[in-house]
């Protein structure tokens, strides 16, 4: 399907910048990667970050409210998952974006071992010693360090 109303009326365009307001924050991308396989208990997802269990409740919070993650309880264990498979699309999407940005020929174009061509068809795959571009994403103005 492709979205061609793009007016005033449209209040999915708002809300679309909603959700992206939502997942501008590195901790919640990283949040929605560590729930890509499954639900999570919060003090999993703590863990696999390397971050405050207060700290990722806020995050998951917020992202709950935004109805991008659903919870389900077991006893007093609260476990988080993907509201759906358009949140995980979105991130991918995203890091996908950051890799053009950083890398001349991404990885995600590059063809799995043993294929013989690139992932997306072409013939002209770069080996994955491919030369990347100058921009990092520390040279970017809003990427300084989160640390909680």
């Amino acid at each position: 399907m492709h979205i061609v109303d793009y007016g005033e009326d449209n209040g999915y365009v708002d809300l679309a910048a909603t959700i992206f307001s939502l997942l501008s924050d590195p901790t919640r991308l990283r949040i929605v990667l560590a729930l890509k396989d499954g639900e999570l208990p919060v003090g999993q997802i703590a863990d696999r970050l390397c971050r405050r269990l207060t700290v990722i409740s806020q995050h998951l919070a917020k992202m709950r409210t935004g109805q991008l993650v659903t919870t389900r309880h077991e006893g007093t264990r609260v476990f988080y998952r993907l509201a759906d498979e358009h949140v995980s699309a979105l991130v991918d999407q995203a890091i996908y974006q950051a890799e053009h940005i950083v890398d001349a020929f991404p990885e995600h174009h590059r063809a799995p071992a043993g294929n013989g061509g690139a992932a997306d068809g072409r013939d002209d795959a770069a080996p994955s010693g491919a030369p990347s571009q100058t921009l990092k994403a520390s040279d970017t103005p809003d990427s300084e360090d989160h640390h909680d």
